[in-house]
């Protein structure tokens, strides 16, 4: 499963994104979900969650379960490592 970890000026949070029909104007729609539902899922490690720098140029970033805990405790918090 694949999370989104949007980061704002004005806070954070976790989405999910679902894609649609073709037809719809917007084909791709996000839904926020709780931080433990996230957690739940990478701690397992079927899932992967991309950071997403909002209001910067900046690249985002895929973390997994087996990425490098400094950069996972960086963006993620201490909850996320195992």
């Amino acid at each position: 499963m694949n999370y989104i970890k949007i980061i704002r000026i004005s806070g954070s949070f976790f989405a999910r994104e679902f894609i649609k029909k073709e037809k719809v104007r917007k084909n791709i729609k996000y839904r926020e979900v709780a931080e433990d539902t996230v957690l739940e899922q990478f701690s397992k490690g079927c899932s992967t969650i991309e950071v997403i720098f909002e209001d910067t140029d900046r690249e985002s970033i895929l973390l997994d379960a087996e990425s490098d805990p400094e950069i996972i405790k960086k963006y993620l918090g201490t909850k996320f490592l195992k």
